[in-house]
């Protein structure tokens, strides 16, 4: 395959399930959509963790969360602690990205591309070898009085403008291939919108409650007594779960109409992206790859934003793939992963590998195979900054999900045929037991071949939390995230 340039667009915290070209029926993405027409789309990826930072050092490296060091979004990351080594009272800093590791930017660039990156980094060094382009800030008034923005909507009409200015002004005389990135934020501002309305949303800013989106058919938690104790007392742990603890259905519709609103903005800056790529005479010989680092609660199981939790909404995300020889409008069978990104864009364009934990989907990106014939995809969880660990793995395909964490009687089972909405946990049903078993093989087969030390991380001590009755609405106090941000700015 002769070299071809590569536009990768990404969005943070978007879920598949919010987008209508994987089922959705009320969000509005006229561009995604038209690219999604002229793409080959992944039905099931997931993330390799469902926490921006983990996530990004991950798919830019095709290397998990536990190989790359970077599991939480710690500013400075540090090793997390092991049951077999107490002696070690503080965790040990890393100080750089770990230079064995090869990422995308490296690879690329060695063979005489360009690599350019716009926007969002939150990678920990992961996006070695890219000329990363510094994002600014640029504010604009409130277009609508239920939706407040912040940073990242105004770094997104930054990243957005540098990125329609590269593709014009400099990709159409640049006589190397290309590999460049627009690295958007939202719909990450949801978050703020929750903090901004965590005693409820103002009724009289939002539209009538029968243009609202509805509430997903696994809004109510039907079995939460059933669930892990980490799941159970989630609010305890999230400042944003804590925020809307006490929300009502209809607020829970409010955060909805919100989030479709961010996703219909950054729609709006994607197509001006494509558009300009459209425009530049490159476009077809360039390879366009759209994604998300993770999902969003939206609702199901009354979540919002993610944490630690491995349910579809948080953890399954759109991959679209369009380009020279890649079939239009078909739609890929088998699970994938975040990690198979970058093996795949080797293989694509003939360049030598090396060492990845994803595996190249060139065969079904090109026709060649009907799905895409992994086995099965993980995700890995850790804590979002610290004083809340609680380790967990998932590992599915297209028959279960299995959930594991790190406290006991703390498993999930899921049917992916019959349950997607993930309503039911068979973990704990006697006629499941076989299954519960050959999955849980499953992941310890996968720990053991990828040294994973999942068994030997340590559990934090959750006693001053979880003391409220059961149910996110009986929440009482901060959230460990919270207490935790306090504690840093309390004196010495």
């Amino acid at each position: 395959m002769s070299q071809k340039n590569f536009l990768l667009i990404l969005c943070d915290q978007l879920s598949a399930t919010a987008l209508s070209f994987y089922g959705n029926t009320y969000s509005r993405t006229p561009n995604l959509d038209k690219l999604a027409e002229k793409s080959s789309v992944f039905e099931y990826t997931y993330t390799p963790c469902p926490l921006c930072q983990p996530a990004r050092a991950s798919f830019w490296t095709s290397r998990y969360p536990h190989e790359t060091g970077v599991r939480t979004n710690l500013p400075l990351q540090t090793y997390p602690r092991l049951k077999t080594n107490p002696a070690d009272a503080e965790a040990k800093p890393m100080p750089s990205f770990p230079e064995s590791i090869p990422a995308m930017g490296e690879f690329f660039s060695n063979a005489g591309y360009r690599c350019i990156h716009f926007g969002k980094t939150h990678d920990y060094g992961a996006l070695k070898g890219f000329e990363v382009v510094p994002s600014e800030e640029r504010k604009i008034p409130r277009t609508n009085p239920a939706i407040n923005f912040d940073y990242e909507t105004y770094l997104d009409i930054d990243t957005t403008e540098k990125a329609v200015h590269w593709l014009s002004q400099e990709a159409p005389s640049s006589s190397r291939p290309f590999l460049a990135v627009a690295d958007l934020q939202n719909p990450h501002n949801i978050c703020s919108f929750i903090g901004e309305n965590r005693e409820g949303c103002i009724p009289e800013n939002f539209p009538l409650e029968r243009s609202l989106p509805p509430l997903p058919e696994n809004f109510e938690f039907d079995d939460l007594e059933n669930r892990p104790n980490f799941i159970q007392y989630l609010c305890c742990a999230h400042r944003r779960l804590r925020h809307a603890s006490h929300w009502t259905p209809l607020d829970y519709q409010y955060y909805l109409y919100a989030y479709y609103y961010y996703l219909s903005m950054v729609d709006e800056q994607i197509g001006s992206i494509l558009d300009a790529l459209s425009a530049s005479g490159k476009a077809d010989d360039t390879v366009i790859i759209f994604f998300a680092d993770h999902g969003e609660g939206m609702a199901a199981h009354r979540m919002v934003t993610k944490y630690g939790v491995f349910y579809e909404e948080s953890n399954r995300v759109p991959l679209l793939v369009s380009g020279p020889g890649i079939p239009k409008g078909r739609r890929i069978k088998g699970v994938a992963s975040l990690l198979d990104i970058l093996p795949t864009m080797l293989d694509y364009s003939g360049i030598a590998g090396g060492n990845f934990s994803g595996r190249s989907l060139l065969k079904a990106l090109m026709g060649e195979a009907d799905t895409t014939g992994n086995p099965y995809a993980v995700s890995e969880w850790h804590d979002e900054f610290r004083d809340y660990t609680v380790p967990g793995r998932m590992i599915c395909d297209e028959n279960y999900k299995y959930i594991q964490y790190l406290e006991p009687d703390s498993e999930e089972l899921f049917d992916m045929k019959t349950d997607r909405l993930e309503k039911k946990n068979l973990a704990r049903l006697p006629q499941y037991a076989p299954v519960l078993e050959e999955y849980r093989q499953k992941l310890l087969d996968h720990i053991k071949c990828t040294e994973d030390d999942f068994f030997h991380l340590s559990v934090s001590d959750t006693s001053a939390y979880r003391r409220h009755p059961l149910g996110y609405g009986f929440h009482e106090g901060l959230s460990a995230v919270e207490e935790y941000a306090q504690s840093l700015k309390r004196p010495k």
